[in-house]
């Protein structure tokens, strides 16, 4: 019976566009023979049949490390330089060529002649990583926004929840359910971080009309991003701005103002606001200094009372607690205590350099599932799911 030979893929694996080089993955076990096919040396002549022992002292995995400078095409050719990253147990090459759209275009056509398939970037990275999680973590880290999530998710590529994945499974499997479920608790204890690693945390700027959202929107993003009218009504629907505080990616939303007479258009973004305060991570409910208070008609899960337009007098008893934030947007006194008080509410324990965090909601449901399993009594359940998170098909 014969056996079909395994696929052997290609894929572009920097950003396309007008660049100066780009990097073509070849992996399977017809890369190399394709590559001699199409590859002619600068010094002369071809590839060897089989690709030459490593370097000595070069380590890596089978020819690892080996490089060679040449051109691939005939009358029309790219000048590339081609890299062995491995030979055994299934060839892994590159091809460094010029980064050109039709010139990758042109390369990966001639390589789909020798019978390679194209796959993404993506499915590359999945198909050529010894371990999934770590190739998960690879894949948000293209989406990092900052360099605080990103060093975050380079711990989890380079092995940190695998470790502690692994340490918790054997814990379970030794019956220290007690050193186990510390594990899984230090995890959980994570996850809400781990979920904002690529996406941003949800920030509803809130209040009656004219206590100043759009003006504190503005302030906080450093340019006009909303409309600043003295008329009521003026925001009607939900405008956004994405910012970095402390490192952490923060969506602000300024929203209609919240006020009981209203026209019917306006009406509608009032509910509007209204859902989105109830469904934010954090709502700011703004308060006028000048004017007096007006406070949600409904309770909010998580809020912070922000006491705006301090650069005017007084003119209500407002509260001396830690719990409302004086600012002005007009002048910025008070945006720096505003930004820490948004990062404290927000993330209150963030975690430290090398620790393990799960980046995916998917991880997070997963290990959330297994810590009430233990904590339930059942090791049993618990173990078969971080068995399935170690072995990356849970």
């Amino acid at each position: 019976m014969n056996v079909p030979e395994k696929p052997t893929w290609i894929a572009c694996l920097t950003p396309p566009g007008q660049s100066a080089l780009a990097t073509l993955g070849l992996y399977g076990p017809r890369a190399w023979e394709a590559l001699r096919k199409l590859f002619r040396r600068r010094a002369g002549g071809e590839l060897p049949p089989t690709p030459p022992p490593p370097k000595l002292g070069g380590g890596g995995v089978g020819a690892s490390g080996r490089f060679w400078l040449g051109r691939i095409g005939n009358d029309v050719a790219d000048e590339v330089v081609v890299a062995v990253k491995q030979i055994e147990p299934v060839p892994w090459l590159e091809v460094h060529g010029h980064g050109g759209r039709e010139v990758v275009r042109f390369l990966i056509e001639l390589f789909r002649e020798q019978g390679l398939q194209l796959c993404s970037w993506e499915d590359f990275l999945r198909k050529t990583s010894a371990n999934t999680l770590s190739a998960q973590a690879a894949l948000a880290l293209a989406q990092a926004t900052t360099p605080r999530t990103a060093g975050i998710l380079l711990d989890q590529q380079q092995g940190a929840l695998n470790r502690a994945l692994e340490a918790i499974q054997q814990a379970l499997e030794c019956g220290k359910t007690a050193e186990a479920e510390e594990g899984l608790r230090q995890l959980a204890r994570y996850a809400p971080v781990g979920r904002h690693l690529t996406q941003p945390w949800r920030v509803v700027v809130a209040g009656a009309p004219n206590v100043g959202k759009s003006s504190l929107v503005n302030a906080l993003a450093g340019y006009q991003r909303s409309i600043v009218a003295a008329t009521p009504g003026t925001t009607r629907d939900v405008v956004t701005a994405r910012l970095a505080l402390d490192g952490w990616l923060i969506e602000l939303a300024d929203t209609a103002g919240q006020r009981t007479e209203a026209e019917a258009l306006e009406e509608q973004g009032i509910r509007r606001a209204r859902a989105m305060a109830a469904a934010a991570d954090l709502c700011l409910w703004l308060l006028d200094s000048s004017a007096p208070p007006v406070w949600p008609s409904e309770p909010l899960a998580a809020v912070q009372y922000v006491l705006n337009k301090s650069d005017l007098p007084l003119a209500w008893a407002a509260p001396s607690t830690p719990d409302v934030v004086r600012v002005s947007a007009l002048t910025g006194a008070g945006l720096a205590e505003l930004g820490a008080a948004i990062i404290a509410r927000l993330i209150p324990d963030p975690p430290p350099p090398r620790a393990a965090v799960p980046f995916t909601p998917h991880l997070c449901e997963r290990i959330a599932e297994a810590y009430r399993m233990l904590s339930l009594g059942n090791a049993a359940d618990a173990l078969r799911i971080v068995t399935a998170l170690c072995a990356s098909n849970g």
